[in-house]
């Protein structure tokens, strides 16, 4: 079994960057686990512990919907959190507008539903995750912060692949390897 996940590599702008480490900074007082700046990413599917034996039809699902789609931008213009404003569990930075990245989750959904796979339950929701809250010391504060933390900016994020990746959790953070890229086409 391999933990598998279709995703987008993604390469912040150098404002981004400067906001990120300012946002850690401002966000220290509580326990987050930061997402690495190489390994971020925009996950299209998820896919979880998955025998080898499915990955032929995960790649063929993958090639046929990039084959169907050109390359197009996402505009990162927009902050959130995952979780209740009780338990925060996750930051993250995403889109107003993702139409033409939901066309491709819904084609390779369609495609891999026809190969016998669990469809995807929940909100779809594209984002790049920034860190992962273990705790926090006081809520309010928190709240504060993140207000006053949010970017007056946006970046033009363009997806012209998606990958196929093999995750590995490790105590320090995750590790991706690439099984397979597809150009958008």
């Amino acid at each position: 079994m391999k933990r598998l996940f279709i995703a987008t590599k993604v390469e912040l702008s150098d404002a981004f960057k400067a906001w990120r480490t300012r946002f850690q900074y401002e966000m220290r007082h509580d326990d987050i686990v930061w997402v690495k700046e190489e390994v971020c990413h925009l996950t299209l599917r998820f896919l979880g512990a998955t025998p080898d034996s499915k990955i032929p039809a995960i790649k063929d699902a993958l090639r046929q919907t990039c084959e169907s789609h050109s390359p197009f931008y996402l505009e990162l213009n927009k902050m959130g959190v995952f979780g209740s404003h009780y338990h925060p569990e996750v930051l993250w930075l995403g889109f107003e507008e993702f139409f033409f990245f939901k066309q491709c989750f819904q084609h390779l959904e369609n495609q891999l539903t026809q190969q016998g796979f669990e469809p995807a339950y929940g909100n779809f929701v594209p984002h790049i995750t920034l860190g992962r809250v273990k705790s926090v010391v006081d809520k309010k504060k928190f709240w504060e912060r993140f207000q006053q933390s949010q970017p007056d900016f946006t970046q033009q994020i363009p997806v012209s692949e998606f990958i196929l990746y093999q995750s590995f959790l490790h105590k320090e953070g995750p590790e991706y390897k690439v099984l397979a890229r597809f150009p958008l086409t």
